[in-house]
């Protein structure tokens, strides 16, 4: 049977491997950076050394996105379970496609195999979580039906914070 590979233009899922690291440590940099703007954890050590935990650790599904023998895009799913209810879910720990080399039909082919997954491996939903600021996350979400849930509040209450109740 002879190695299937994908046109050259067309996006190819496939696992994450060692040899992506490097890509995908950049994208988790890119998104702490759109999550979390000047407080973003943008060392990519720190990266590698958590993607390396992943490969040699972890059992959750992890894809890559690779166009034009690029990787373009990623996504990391986990599996969890509610200890009360013993719910089993989707934690959609991490998703990022690269807006010029990859686009919209890119981040909608992968949020698919994200979907197919967690279908094929019995989840009940899926949750992820986004920066408030972080548009095109949200309007993917949208698309695919998600429904916001829960909203984060934070407050310095630093000495140098102001507050109206302090």
């Amino acid at each position: 049977m002879p190695h299937e590979t994908a046109a050259p233009d067309k996006p190819h899922i496939r696992p994450f491997r060692v040899e992506d690291i490097d890509a995908v440590a950049g994208f988790e940099a890119e998104i702490a950076i759109r999550s979390f703007a000047d407080e973003a954890v943008t060392d990519l050590q720190h990266y590698r050394k958590k993607l390396g935990k992943l490969l040699k650790y972890g059992d959750d599904w992890t894809r890559v996105v690779e166009r034009n023998g690029r990787v373009v895009g990623w996504a990391w799913v986990s599996s969890r379970q509610n200890f009360i209810t013993g719910d089993l879910y989707a934690d959609f720990r991490s998703f990022y496609v690269d807006r010029d080399a990859g686009g919209p039909t890119v981040a909608v082919t992968l949020l698919r195999a994200v979907m197919e997954h967690s279908r094929a491996a019995g989840f009940t939903r899926i949750v992820g979580r986004t920066a408030s600021s972080n548009e095109a996350m949200r309007g993917l979400y949208r698309l695919a039906g998600f429904q916001e849930r829960h909203i984060v509040y934070e407050l310095d209450i630093g000495e140098e914070a102001p507050s109206r109740l302090l």
